[in-house]
């Protein structure tokens, strides 16, 4: 049956075919004109269970060599993705998308099982707040609503204490929330990094888009590690000795290499201007979060 396939594949390569689409006539798989594909839906199920299977081994084909490449050869991927070696490996945004993905699901269910709070505890916060936060004494009110960094005057004491017992109720269900939250917020940062690329390595690669393809190949390797950190803790949870947060250790030396590959630089000027892009990141990262927890905030609870 394979056989048959193959040769049926390799007559409608060369025969002349009209397309369905645009009416271009043409020879091979796809149409020159409008991209469509000669793939035809309407045959025998076998034959699109045999195509399926197809699919799947090639997509894991891929997804390991991409894996392998973006671990073990920092910036490697991305030169040969710039190159124009692209058929062998997953494009770079997609594989961001699935690491992703991955990661704030393990680390959702990680923070869950973290996430503990017992009826005594419970009860004990819920007298702590409602004692620093007394309705008879506007002093007080105004003292804890600058502690949470909330200045509108409309969040009243009451509004507080429903969005404490909210969370007290269901912290699984926040904390998800929130982490949403924060996922479109490093979604939305990958430009800004790779904007600071391109700010101090423009000479080495003038246009931009060659800078974002590092910044999520970067980003998809750091999410990645920390799968791996919480894959370890979630099968091994209890353990007085955690190896593998050292790996963290590992991402600056990641990224200095990555970048010493790519941009073709010295050691010190690239060390250098890493240092630099690593400051401004993480001084943009930390503004960036704590708009995201104020937003949150008000979006979720007030």
């Amino acid at each position: 049956m394979t056989e048959k396939i193959e040769k049926n594949s390799k007559e409608t390569e060369f025969k002349n075919t009209v397309c369905k689409n645009c009416k271009t006539q043409f020879k091979g798989k796809f149409c020159p004109n409008c991209g469509q594909s000669v793939y035809e839906f309407e045959k025998p199920f076998r034959f699109l269970i045999v195509d399926l299977v197809g699919n799947i081994f090639a997509f894991d084909t891929r997804l390991w060599k991409s894996m392998s490449s973006l671990i073990f050869r920092p910036g490697k991927f991305v030169e040969e993705y710039l190159n124009g070696h692209r058929a062998r490996y997953m494009p770079p945004f997609r594989l961001y998308i699935f690491i992703s993905f991955l990661f704030f699901l393990l680390l959702s269910i990680y923070a869950g099982s973290q996430i503990q709070i017992s009826e005594k505890d419970r009860n004990e916060i819920n007298l702590s707040f409602n004692g620093q936060i007394d309705p008879l004494n506007p002093e007080t009110d105004s003292l804890k609503t600058n502690e949470l960094n909330i200045s509108d005057s409309s969040v009243s004491p009451e509004k507080l204490t429903n969005a404490l017992s909210k969370v007290l109720n269901n912290p699984k269900m926040y904390m998800d929330s929130f982490l949403k939250f924060v996922s479109w917020s490093l979604f939305f940062l990958m430009p800004v990094y790779a904007f600071f690329l391109w700010l101090l390595f423009r000479k080495s690669k003038k246009y931009y888009y060659s800078h974002l393809v590092l910044a999520i190949n970067q980003h998809t390797f750091v999410f990645l590690l920390f799968v791996l950190i919480i894959c370890s803790k979630l099968i091994f949870p209890i353990r007085a000795y955690y190896p593998e947060n050292y790996l963290i250790a590992s991402i600056p030396i990641y990224l200095f290499f990555g970048k010493l590959h790519l941009y073709k630089k010295s050691w010190s000027k690239t060390l250098l201007r890493m240092l630099a892009i690593l400051i401004f990141y993480g001084i943009t990262l930390c503004i960036t979060l704590f708009i995201t927890w104020s937003f949150w905030i008000k979006m979720e609870l007030l």
